[in-house]
């Protein structure tokens, strides 16, 4: 028997894949107990998972996890390229799937955009045939190009553009209330994706946002119990995600570039220390450290 420490969204993907499969009563901190077949896995409270190593389990947990090579312990663990994890697997579960992105958040100068896009099992076929994919390995020539391939798609999409101006008075009356960025992300996430469900009017429906705070998300995101929501961290491996990230990203370099030519500044290679007061909440996050000493 070999085993695995598994993540909460590892989990959760775990827990719905296997569903299907022959349950045993757990045992003493045990979680749950699978027998069928050749396959035997048993999930402990500690979230360690003790699998029989056989080509059965190896399949089924390759569809499932992305999953490591580990040592005879279990502890240590390196990518295993043959065991991972195929991302359209569990999309195909459902007959829509909404995935969410922004971008913004770590640049002082520029916009916050976040963008959700909602797609059939068609569309995220369309979106890979035309080489969406995660945006990290895309140039912004690349992101430019596919652009409007998207659009002619006509693929379904909210997106939420926070000039500096407007994202700095947003950003104020959260910290006023004791709330911080992560109140705001989740904030606007869950608006977004809310008015792309009220589109669709299914349940039936596979949510998943790139993860930077799961308890704040939940706060928010209030919607039907019966909707599957999905917080992962690299979550642009999903088409959807990947697809909202490069939308999001064409529209934060557009308007940065509207902001740029309207105030006569190249922010990329300007310093908040030489940038006029007056015009300086128009053009940067102000609660940036590196700004907040220039700005009113």
């Amino acid at each position: 028997m070999k085993s695995i420490k598994l993540t909460d969204d590892e989990i959760s993907k775990f827990i719905y894949q296997t569903r299907n499969l022959r349950h045993e009563k757990p045992h003493q901190y045990e979680r749950i107990r699978i027998k069928d077949g050749d396959v035997v896995l048993i999930l402990y409270n500690s979230r360690k998972l003790v699998f029989n190593d056989n080509s059965s389990t190896r399949n089924l947990l390759g569809s499932v996890l992305e999953l490591k090579e580990y040592n005879s312990t279990g502890e240590t663990y390196t990518n295993n390229k043959s065991m991972q994890y195929n991302p359209d697997i569990l999309l195909d579960d459902y007959s829509f799937t909404i995935g969410s992105d922004e971008t913004g958040k770590g640049e002082w100068y520029g916009p916050l955009v976040v963008t959700a896009v909602s797609t059939s099992h068609d569309d995220n076929l369309k979106l890979k045939r035309i080489g969406v994919t995660d945006s990290k390995k895309l140039s912004t020539k690349q992101i430019y190009k596919l652009y409007p391939k998207i659009e002619k798609l006509g693929i379904n999409s909210r997106t939420i553009i926070l000039k500096p101006f407007s994202y700095n008075r947003l950003y104020q009356k959260f910290t006023s209330k004791g709330k911080n960025l992560n109140h705001l992300l989740a904030y606007l996430h869950s608006k977004v994706i809310t008015e792309l469900l009220q589109d669709i009017q299914t349940t039936d429906v596979l949510v998943i946002i790139d993860k930077f705070d799961y308890k704040k998300m939940n706060e928010y995101l209030n919607i039907n119990d019966k909707i599957k929501v999905i917080q992962e961290s690299n979550g642009e491996k999903y088409i959807p995600v990947a697809t909202s990230s490069i939308i999001a990203k064409y529209n934060y370099e557009q308007t940065l570039k509207e902001i740029e030519e309207r105030y006569n500044i190249n922010l990329r290679k300007t310093k908040p220390k030489n940038i006029n007061k007056d015009v300086i909440n128009k053009v940067a996050k102000t609660h940036f450290k590196n700004v907040k000493p220039y700005a009113y």
